[in-house]
């Protein structure tokens, strides 16, 4: 019952939204329609959630606070600091922020690595569905945001793409 609903719904979501659109050109996000679904906001706690992840960050915060603590250090006695003491502690700043610089970087990549996860996990369900809203609509065009200076926001089908992807993982699941 609950599939003849869902179904039902996406049919009378499709031909309601396709009455709007009779010019057949459309503006789609792909990596945004499969970086909101409710399985990329899954995968992305898990990450959040992850024991390496979170001591990473915690890392990173300690490193930027001792960061922060040798730079105002370093203006709070430069006057009465030699030389060879100035040398010595911009070297430690530097130092500090190489250190913040790769740590950042490794957790910039394992959030990277996790969104290219997730669109690979769902770029087969996605063009499945893009097929079958290109065949439903009767679409001409379907362009990325990016090869265009304008829109109307009407054309957008990017919301509608995520939703009709979470339907379809739902009762991929069930």
């Amino acid at each position: 019952m609950k599939i003849l609903q869902k179904t039902l719904t996406l049919f009378l979501f499709i031909v309601f939204s396709s009455a709007l659109y009779s010019e057949g050109t459309f503006v789609l996000n792909a990596e945004r329609a499969m970086l909101s679904t409710q399985y990329a906001k899954d995968s992305f706690k898990q990450l959040e959630e992850d024991s390496d992840f979170i001591a990473d960050r915690e890392r990173l915060e300690l490193l930027q606070a001792e960061g922060q603590e040798l730079i105002e250090q370093f203006q709070q006695d430069i006057e009465t600091l030699s030389d060879e003491q100035k040398v010595d502690m911009q070297k430690k700043v530097q130092d500090k922020q190489n250190e913040i610089q790769f740590l950042a970087n490794k957790l910039q990549t394992k959030a990277q690595e996790a969104q290219q996860a997730v669109i690979n996990d769902l770029s087969e369900d996605f063009n499945r569905i893009l097929g079958e809203l290109i065949n439903a609509k009767n679409m001409d065009m379907v362009v990325s945001p990016q090869a265009l200076f304008y829109a109307n926001p009407d054309l957008d089908i990017t919301d509608e793409v995520t939703a009709l992807l979470d339907v379809a993982l739902a009762d991929k699941s069930e």
